[in-house]
């Protein structure tokens, strides 16, 4: 399957994004509505919900930009370089937002259900380590693009 192009992989990808970026948006203007439907309420939990929720939408937007960039034949810029760096930012604070969701529950929450905890550990180090794997290829796209540079002056 071709990858670069309008018709590649990069634009179905796209699309794809920006439906998931539309519709996180909308449910998180939605949530609080329709928990009253069901007669429940955001509790302290929400201020972990919505800004992983806000994080997360900044992920996607960069790779949405990403993706757009593979579109354009033109993946090796430095906007592309900026993009990971951001989305390896966003991704360090949703890590770090797991990690204090992961302390509220342990202390103040009292809870010691031992599944929940650990997939909250679990999220924690795994956009952790996204972060660190997204600011790696942000270094190696910033190689590649200066590589690409100097060999378009090479005449």
């Amino acid at each position: 399957m071709k990858i670069l192009g309008e018709n590649g992989l990069g634009k179905i990808l796209k699309i794809f994004l920006q439906t998931c970026f539309f519709g996180g948006i909308a449910l998180l203007v939605i949530l609080p509505f329709q928990l009253r439907l069901f007669g429940l309420h955001l509790n302290a939990i929400a201020y972990v919900i919505y800004p992983n929720g806000i994080a997360l939408l900044a992920i996607v937007y960069q790779f949405i930009g990403l993706f757009d960039s593979l579109k354009n034949y033109n993946p090796f810029c430095m906007e592309n370089v900026k993009r990971l760096r951001l989305a390896g930012i966003a991704s360090l604070i949703e890590g770090l937002l797991w990690g204090i969701d992961l302390i509220f529950q342990m202390f103040l929450a009292r809870s010691i259900e031992p599944l929940i905890l650990s997939v909250i550990l679990f999220m924690s180090i795994l956009f952790i380590g996204v972060s660190i794997a997204l600011y790696i290829l942000s270094e190696l796209m910033k190689q590649a693009t200066s590589y690409k540079e100097e060999n378009e002056l090479t005449i």
